[in-house]
């Protein structure tokens, strides 16, 4: 039994680790809070999002990720966010919550640079109640859950915007006592992005992105997105992965308030036709 729990395991440490180069579509153009934490408070508006996204359904187990954030002005220069994430992919449920500090520095009345900090606590365990067919206690499974740490990290951000073009990198995961030890996530290790709003003044406008990732345990990854927006209420989102995937989707503002978006990423070359595409849907509110 013991043998046949570390196989599980050891399945589920791979679909986690796989999980962590699809992250959240709406970090490249609604809330790149999710990826730097010198973008929290970046509009005048204290915003709150919620994402969903459901990952390759061929397979059974297949990660589930779930996030809500928030971020808010507390002053013309200082803003702070917060961001509680839930990641279960079979056995595995990966728990983090996350709170952020931002400051601006303007250059000029149309320039700025932004700084953030994050201070994040995660916890892994397994899922007992999935564990077994008769739903007992596994020895093994137990032992995992009551050995299992709970980790303190932290992430640093910046970022330069200037009208039109925005430029940013953070440094994500900075406990680098974990490469030391036996993890069960390959981590994201740092994200960089620049983007320019062409036709800005006109009911029309097109915003293409391009960003560079890097997951550690993996070969660094790119993304080419662009955002098609009409009349700032209706978008269309199309975006190329260098794992040779795609991804596209919609999404809706209600009078600058209520935000809404859905975004299907097809599957990698690697595993197409045996894993199924990933779908993202984001809802967010504007105070």
């Amino acid at each position: 039994m013991k043998r046949i729990a570390l196989i599980i395991i050891i399945i589920n440490f791979a679909l986690t680790g796989r999980a962590q180069l699809t992250p959240l579509k709406s970090q490249y153009f609604k809330n790149p809070y999710l990826v730097n934490p010198a973008m929290a408070g970046k509009e005048e508006k204290a915003r709150v999002y919620l994402n969903y996204s459901s990952q390759w359904n061929k397979i059974e187990g297949s990660p589930v990720l779930m996030s809500l954030s928030a971020s808010t002005r507390v002053s013309e220069k200082a803003a702070i966010g917060v961001n509680i994430i839930s990641d279960k992919a079979g056995l595995l449920q990966r728990t983090q919550a996350m709170g952020s500090f931002a400051y601006q520095v303007p250059l000029s009345d149309e320039q700025s640079l932004r700084f953030g900090v994050s201070l994040a606590w995660s916890r892994e365990q397994l899922d007992m109640g999935i564990a077994t067919n008769t739903g007992a206690a596994d020895v093994a499974l137990a032992k995992y859950n009551n050995e299992a740490k709970s980790n303190i990290d932290g992430n640093f951000g910046a970022a330069y915007i200037n009208k039109a073009f925005e430029a940013q990198v953070s440094y994500l995961n900075l406990n680098q006592k974990r490469s030391k030890e036996f993890s069960t996530v390959d981590y994201s290790i740092f994200y960089s992005a620049v983007s320019y709003e062409f036709m800005r003044e006109s009911s029309f406008t097109i915003k293409p992105l391009i960003a560079y990732r890097g997951v550690k345990g993996y070969k660094n990854q790119w993304d080419a997105a662009a955002e098609w927006n009409y009349n700032k209420m209706v978008s269309v989102y199309t975006m190329y992965h260098s794992n040779q995937s795609f991804s596209a989707g919609a999404g809706y503002d209600y009078q600058n308030k209520l935000s809404l978006s859905v975004i299907y990423n097809s599957e990698p070359s690697q595993v197409r036709g045996f894993t199924g595409g990933i779908m993202d849907l984001m809802v967010g509110f504007n105070f």
